[in-house]
């Protein structure tokens, strides 16, 4: 199973590193368990090249900033605190925002999405403080 979920948080603001400040601040943070990023470095060229670093957040920032003005696609991977999963967020900018459903994804009857559990946790906390989606789109597809 693949999952997919695609946000448009271009009325909220234009910049991704604000959109993944709203993201921690709803629990889901750019540390992986071992403390590290993941991440596409600068000049990936959609190699996908995942880059798994001790970095800082203003480091990151700056590599996000620096892919965002060279209009390179951005990748983090977010890890939900006190938890195991994770959701691979893709952007080129921030009125199509990719997040990839993977990392210790949360199932029901053994194989589907728990959708229910990502709308509560991403797209319900982002409506509770405010950040209104110009749209959002969940997906599931079978392998």
């Amino acid at each position: 199973m693949e999952a997919l979920m695609t946000l448009d948080c271009s009325n909220y603001s234009e910049n991704i590193v604000e959109v993944l400040k709203i993201f921690q601040q709803i629990g889901w943070y750019i540390y992986n368990p071992q403390g590290k990023v993941e991440y596409l470095p600068i000049d990936d060229d959609d190699e996908y090249d995942w880059q798994c670093d001790e970095k800082t957040e203003s480091e990151l920032y700056d590599i996000i900033s620096k892919k965002t003005a060279g209009k390179e696609q951005i990748g983090v991977n977010l890890f939900y605190c006190n938890g195991a999963e994770g959701i691979s967020l893709m952007a080129c900018d921030t009125s199509q925002i990719i997040l990839s459903i993977t990392i210790n994804r949360k199932t029901v009857k053994g194989k589907y999405t728990d959708m229910a559990w990502y709308l509560q946790n991403i797209i319900y906390k982002f409506l509770d403080i405010d950040v209104r989606l110009l749209s959002y789109k969940i997906e599931e597809y079978e392998d």
